[in-house]
C-alpha cells in the first residue's frame, strides 16, 4: 500500500472519528453548568475583615479562583505531579493508559492514568468509579478539550478539586488550612496542597499521618524540574507541617443571613458602629436583668446611602437559655406607640393639625374598643405636639380616624410592609396603638423617611448598593415639622427638655411599649443616621413594668452620643414650604380666638376643623366645662351633625365588670349613671333592666342600686335615639 493510500485512509478515519464525536457531542451535550458549581458566600465588612463564610447551596465551602490568582509555581507543581503532558494530549493520554494497564496487571499496587481533564470530568458528577463511568469520563474529557482551552480546563481543575471534607477548590483550601490568599502561600504549602486531591480525606492536613513524605515527594519533583532552587528546597523541607483546619468565621450572624448573593461580598456594615451597637445592647440588657429583661436587638441605617451599618439581631447569640439565636431585627412584634409619628405627619399634610393647635384627650368609645392612655388618665385639651411627645393614645386614634382613606393603614400599605397582610377592617382603630405586628427593620426603614423628606428609599446591605426605589409617604414639610416635634420630647436622662444640655445631639425619637411591657422600643432619626432599638424577651414573657423610655431609649442615646463624637451629626434644614405664622390654637373656636400663637404651618395647606373632632365625648366635656353653652351649640356650624348624635352614656361603658365589695351591704352596689343628649330638648329617659322608666335631664347624675348579675341600661333622648350598655356586677 502506497503512502498516499495510508494517509488517505488515516484522514478518512480521522474525519469519521471527528464526525462521530461531533454527532455524539450534539446528541449528548456537555453539561456546562456542572463545571461551575454553587459558590460559598464570603462576607467582608468595610474594613476588609471576613465576617462569615456561608456554605454553598449544595453544602460545600467553595471559593472561585481566577486564572491569574493561582501562582505559576503552584500550577507547575500540580502539572508535574498530576499530568506532566497536560498541554500535549487531547484530554486522554494513551501512553499513560497503556502503562497503567500493564502495571496494574503485573503489580499488586494499582496506578491511575487519569489526566487533569479526565479528573475535571469526574469532578462534574462524583459517580461511583466503574468501567462504564471511566468510558463516560473519557468522552466528557474529549468534550472539555473541544469546548475549552487548556488554561481554562486547568482553572476548572483548581476550582473543582476536592481538598478534604466539604472543601472544594484550591482557593478554599488555602484559606481553611492556612488562612492565606493563594499568592502568599509558601513553597511547602503549595506542595502540600498539590498532594491532597489524590486522596482528599486521607491527605488533608488536619488528619493526615504521612503527609510529610507526600509533601517531600512533590518538593523533589520541583527540584528535579528546576522549578525551585536547592536553597528553596531546604527551607521548604524544614518548614513545619501545620496540622490544622481553621473554623469558618461567624461574625454578625443575623446580618449575614440577609446576604443572598454568592462569592465575595463586601457588606455595608461599619465594624466600629457594629461593635458599639453590640456592646451597648449587652450593657443595657445586663442593667435590666432584675426587671426580667433578657434580650436586645438593634439596627442602624446610614441615611444618605441607605446602607445598614449596624445590625444586631441578638445581644448574645449563643445564649441558648434566653433563646439568643432568635433575630430581634426581623421578628414580628407589636410596636406599641412607635407608629404614631406617621399619623401626625399625615395629619399635618391634611391640615388637621399644627404643632400648637389643640386636640382633645378624652375618653373614646369605638364599637367595643375603648383605647386608654398609658397613665389611665385624660388631659382634656392638649396641643398636637404635646399629644405626640407624651404619646397620648386618644388624640392619635382620633386623628387616624379623621384621615379616612389616607390613614396609617394606607401609608404602611404604600411602604409595602409585608406583615400588613389583612384588610383594613381587620386591624381597625387599634392599628395606631400597636394592634399590628411589624419588624424592627421595617420600623427603622419607615423612620428613615424623615431623613429624606417623607420619601422611603430602598435599604441596602452591601457596600456597592445604590438605592433606587422611592415611595412618598408624606411631604417634606410634614417630615420636618414632625421631626421637630419628636426632637423636643423629654429625654430619659433629663428632667427638662433636651435643650438644657448643649453637648447632646439633637434627635427626633419616639418610644413604644407593647401590652404588658413585652416589647420596648425607641427609634431615632437624624439626617445622617436612623437608630432603632428593641428590648424584651424572645420568649414573649413580660418585663417588670418597663417602658421604651426607661430601657431602649437609654441605649439609643448612648449610640447617638458615640456617633456624634466619631462621625457627623447635624439637624434637618427647614424646607421653604414650612412657614411660621400666627394661628388660632383653640381646640374649638367660639367667636373670638382665645389663643393666637406663632406656629409651623405648611404653605398651601388649608387648616381644617372637621366636625368629627367634636365627637360626643368632647361635647360632653365642653358642656361640663361651660365652654360650650346651649346657645353657642345651636349656632355652631357643626350643630346639624351633632343633632344626629345618639345620647352618650358617660359614666359606665359597655361590657364593664364592676366588683361588689364584700361587706354588710354586699347585697347591693350603688352605681352612678350619667347621660348626655345634644338636642335642644335636654330631657332623657333611663331604662334599667325591666323596671319602670326613669326620667332625667342631660348630664344629670343618678345613683341606682344593682344586685349581683348582668344588667342592661339604656338612655333615650327626645328624638327616640337610644344608647345601650350592658354591665356585670360580681361579688368580690
Amino acid at each position: 500500500m502506497s503512502i498516499k493510500k495510508v494517509l488517505r485512509s488515516l484522514l478518512l478515519l480521522s474525519a469519521t472519528i471527528l464526525l462521530l464525536f461531533l454527532l455524539l457531542d450534539f446528541l449528548f451535550p456537555l453539561d456546562h453548568k456542572r463545571l461551575f458549581k454553587p459558590l460559598s458566600t464570603q462576607i467582608y465588612d468595610a474594613s476588609d475583615k471576613l465576617l462569615r463564610i456561608k456554605l454553598s447551596s449544595d453544602g460545600y465551602y467553595r471559593f472561585q479562583a481566577k486564572p491569574n490568582e493561582v501562582p505559576q509555581l503552584l500550577k507547575k507543581s500540580v502539572l508535574n505531579f498530576e499530568d506532566r503532558y497536560f498541554y500535549w494530549h487531547f484530554g486522554v493520554n494513551p501512553i499513560a493508559i497503556i502503562k497503567a494497564i500493564y502495571h496494574n496487571a503485573t503489580s499488586d499496587r494499582t496506578i491511575g492514568a487519569s489526566t487533569i481533564t479526565m479528573q475535571v470530568a469526574r469532578m462534574m458528577h462524583h459517580k461511583q468509579r466503574t468501567l462504564g463511568q471511566k468510558l463516560s469520563e473519557i468522552f466528557t474529557a474529549l468534550q472539555l478539550e473541544w469546548h475549552y482551552t487548556k488554561d481554562e480546563i486547568l482553572t476548572l481543575y483548581f476550582n473543582l478539586a476536592p481538598y478534604g471534607g466539604n472543601i472544594d477548590g484550591i482557593k478554599t483550601a488555602a484559606w481553611f488550612y492556612y488562612q492565606k490568599p493563594l499568592h502568599t502561600l509558601s513553597i511547602a504549602e503549595m506542595a502540600t496542597l498539590t498532594t491532597i486531591p489524590k486522596n482528599p480525606n486521607l491527605n488533608r492536613p488536619d488528619i493526615a499521618t504521612n503527609l510529610y513524605q507526600k509533601r517531600l515527594r512533590v518538593l523533589r519533583i520541583l527540584l528535579q524540574q528546576k522549578l525551585i532552587s536547592t536553597e528553596q528546597f531546604d527551607r521548604a523541607f524544614k518548614e513545619p507541617l501545620l496540622k490544622k483546619r481553621f473554623k469558618a468565621p461567624f461574625q454578625a450572624p443575623h446580618f449575614c443571613d440577609h446576604i443572598e448573593t454568592t462569592g465575595r461580598v463586601y457588606a455595608s456594615l461599619d465594624p466600629n458602629i457594629q461593635n458599639k451597637l453590640l456592646k451597648t445592647l449587652q450593657i443595657h440588657v445586663d442593667k435590666l436583668l432584675d426587671k426580667d429583661l433578657h434580650n436586645g436587638a438593634g439596627i442602624i441605617i446610614h441615611n444618605p446611602s441607605m446602607k445598614v451599618v449596624g445590625y444586631v439581631g441578638s445581644d448574645r447569640f449563643f445564649n441558648a437559655k434566653n433563646l439568643g439565636q432568635n433575630n430581634g431585627v426581623t421578628m414580628i412584634r407589636s410596636p406599641g406607640s412607635s407608629l404614631k409619628p406617621f399619623v401626625f405627619a399625615k395629619a399635618l399634610d391634611q391640615g388637621l393639625i399644627t404643632p400648637k393647635r389643640e386636640l382633645f384627650d378624652l375618653p373614646l368609645h369605638l364599637k367595643g374598643y375603648d383605647p386608654q392612655n398609658f397613665s389611665r388618665t385624660f388631659l382634656g385639651e392638649v396641643s398636637a405636639e404635646q399629644a405626640l411627645q407624651d404619646s397620648l393614645n386618644i388624640p392619635a386614634v382620633a386623628l387616624n380616624k379623621l384621615l379616612g382613606d389616607d390613614s396609617l393603614y394606607e401609608l404602611l400599605q404604600g411602604a409595602q410592609i409585608k406583615s400588613l397582610n389583612q384588610e383594613k377592617s381587620y386591624y381597625g382603630d387599634s392599628i395606631t396603638l400597636g394592634g399590628f405586628g411589624i419588624s424592627l427593620i421595617d420600623l427603622a426603614h419607615l423612620y428613615s423617611s424623615f431623613a429624606h423628606g417623607g420619601l422611603l428609599k430602598t435599604l441596602g446591605f452591601t457596600s456597592d448598593f445604590q438605592t433606587q426605589k422611592v415611595t412618598r409617604l408624606f411631604s417634606k414639610e410634614a417630615a420636618f415639622i414632625t421631626a421637630q416635634m419628636l426632637s423636643d420630647a423629654i429625654r430619659p436622662e433629663f428632667s427638662a427638655y433636651w435643650e438644657s444640655s448643649t453637648d447632646k445631639v439633637r434627635v427626633a425619637f419616639k418610644t413604644g411599649t407593647s401590652a404588658n411591657s413585652k416589647d420596648l422600643y425607641t427609634i431615632g432619626v437624624t439626617p445622617e443616621y436612623t437608630v432603632a432599638i428593641w428590648m424584651g424577651n424572645f420568649s414573649g414573657n413580660p418585663t417588670k413594668d418597663l417602658t421604651g423610655m426607661d430601657s431602649a431609649s437609654k441605649a439609643l442615646f448612648d449610640i447617638y452620643d458615640y456617633l456624634a463624637k466619631q462621625y457627623t451629626i447635624s439637624w434637618f434644614a427647614q424646607p421653604e414650604g414650612v412657614v411660621l405664622k400666627d394661628i388660632c390654637s383653640d381646640a374649638i373656636k367660639l367667636g373670638r380666638c382665645k389663643n393666637l400663637q406663632e406656629d409651623y404651618t405648611i404653605q398651601g395647606v388649608s387648616l381644617k376643623r372637621p366636625c368629627e373632632l367634636l365627637r360626643a365625648e368632647v361635647l360632653a366635656y365642653l358642656s361640663d366645662k361651660k365652654t360650650l353653652s346651649e346657645d353657642s351649640m345651636i349656632v355652631h356650624p357643626c350643630y346639624e351633625q351633632w343633632n344626629d348624635y345618639p345620647p352618650l352614656i358617660s359614666s359606665i361603658y359597655d361590657k364593664q365588670v364592676i366588683i361588689k365589695p364584700h361587706n354588710e351591704h354586699a347585697n347591693k352596689q350603688k352605681i352612678m349613671i350619667k347621660c348626655y343628649t345634644f338636642k335642644q330638648n335636654k330631657t332623657i329617659t333611663w331604662l334599667i333592666d325591666d323596671k319602670q322608666p326613669l326620667k332625667g335631664q342631660s348630664s344629670q347624675e343618678h345613683f341606682i342600686d344593682l344586685a349581683a348579675g348582668e344588667h342592661k341600661i339604656s338612655c333615650i333622648d327626645s328624638h327616640a335615639l337610644m344608647s345601650e350598655v350592658t354591665l356585670e356586677i360580681k361579688e368580690e
